[in-house]
């Protein structure tokens, strides 16, 4: 058999194989994205019944359905694949906040029902995501700046609820309820990260009285009139020497 060399690509033969080319790479891109999101759903699922710490990869992996090397071709280790779950559980949160937490939906609301409404999407985010907040705050005790990620979350939400409440309330009171309503809401998330990190027997994460105690406490505040900055004490320096100086006089006179 007389081996001919081959013969060269015509034009026509080139455009095909370009195009053969580019139809794959869509298709492994594709499933590359789907065992991401299996591993993220995989994770979350795995976090509901159960403490990060005692998550293995391998655990994460079976239950995405696939194998531990996939895994490691995604993700370093499990530290990288948790600031992935963080990255996702943000991108979650604000998509719900813009197609479920609307001025549509408190529009017929009162004052208290707007924060009870509130209130109420807060505590089940936190349920919802307690083994994440709780491992978040591990690794931040250990060195790791996941914590971060998770105080801005809690800090999107916070500014999106002020928005909900006051709608468009007179520029003078909107200021100063904004700042009663920020530090409401911040004295709820602080009672939320406490139960979630200690076991507290005064109103647990599961306890049903739950968002109606911190909705008093959100209305509580609403209702108080916070107090003014403190001035700094002026005139130190002319104290001090009407000071020396009257000391010194009675000094002298004895």
């Amino acid at each position: 058999m007389v081996n001919h060399p081959p013969r060269p690509l015509t034009s026509k033969t080139r455009a095909k194989t370009s195009l053969a080319l580019v139809k794959a790479f869509p298709a492994k891109q594709l499933r590359s994205e789907q065992t991401r999101e299996n591993l993220l759903k995989a994770g979350l699922n795995l976090l509901q019944n159960g403490n990060y710490e005692d998550i293995s990869i391998a655990h994460i992996a079976a239950r995405a359905g696939c194998s531990v090397g996939s895994f490691y071709l995604r993700f370093r280790n499990k530290e990288a694949f948790f600031e992935f779950l963080i990255e996702s559980i943000s991108e979650i949160l604000q998509a719900d906040a813009s197609a479920n937490l609307t001025s549509d939906k408190v529009k017929p609301l009162t004052l208290a029902q707007k924060v009870r409404f509130c209130v109420d999407h807060y505590v089940e985010t936190n349920r919802q995501y307690e083994s994440v907040i709780r491992a978040a705050l591990h690794y931040s005790i250990h060195g790791s700046d996941d914590w971060q990620p998770v105080r801005d979350i809690g800090l999107m939400l916070q500014a999106h609820y002020i928005e909900l409440i006051l709608g468009k309330s007179r520029r003078t009171a909107q200021d100063e309820a904004r700042q009663q309503l920020l530090v409401g809401l911040q004295i709820i998330s602080g009672h939320l990260v406490n139960s979630i990190a200690h076991p507290v027997n005064t109103l647990p994460l599961d306890d049903p009285q739950l968002s109606h105690w911190l909705c008093e406490v959100v209305m509580h505040c609403l209702k108080v009139k916070l107090p003014t900055a403190a001035k700094p004490p002026q005139n130190h320096k002319r104290l001090r020497k009407v000071s020396f100086s009257k000391i010194a006089t009675i000094h002298r006179s004895k």
